[in-house]
């Protein structure tokens, strides 16, 4: 993403969250862009912010009146939880990236998100075979691609690696799968 159109984006983003402090996808918008642009500590705190207020507010409060809750649905609690595995394990910081996979392990959440960060860890162990065969479990689960699965790729250092580059092809065109920004 080019910096001026990053930039611009960040401030729409802050002056709607000043203005509705309350919205949670706003807040998770701004924090994957920050995630896209490897801004890592930023995306976290974002996601921080989502995650925690996710869970303070009560829906007891807003049942009877009609109003809006401002809970997220699960599948974005869910994806925010995803992105800030990989935001962390980006950084450095494997032991929380451990905590938010094994929430999702644990919640009734899409089995491609955990096998996305399975294969996240391995492309940035630098372990290949599993790399490979972690890609092969995530497109058993799941063999249409996460509407955000290619600008999450773009931040894995897969295109150094040709073995799991070529892997990687191979499998996405036994599936039909094609990717824009892939060589």
């Amino acid at each position: 993403m080019k910096r001026d159109v990053y930039l611009s984006l960040i401030k729409e983003l802050t002056i709607e969250i000043k203005a509705d402090k309350y919205s949670l996808i706003l807040l998770m918008q701004r924090g994957f862009i920050y995630l896209q642009n490897k801004n890592y500590q930023q995306a976290i705190d974002d996601f921080n912010t989502v995650i925690k207020r996710n869970g303070q507010i009560d829906t007891r409060i807003y049942s009877y009146t009609g109003d809006k809750t401002y809970f997220l649905q699960k599948h974005n609690l869910y994806k925010t939880c995803l992105f800030r595995s990989l935001a962390f394990a980006l950084s450095g910081d494997m032991r929380k990236s451990y905590k938010d996979c094994k929430y999702l392990l644990e919640s009734n959440s899409e089995p491609k998100y955990t096998y996305f960060i399975f294969f996240a860890w391995a492309v940035l162990k630098d372990e290949t075979e599993k790399a490979i065969k972690c890609y092969s479990d995530l497109r058993d689960s799941s063999k249409e691609l996460m509407v955000f699965e290619e600008d999450l790729f773009n931040l894995l250092p897969i295109k150094n690696n040709q073995i799991l580059n070529q892997s990687i092809k191979l499998l996405d065109f036994s599936l039909g799968i094609t990717r824009k920004n892939r060589n």
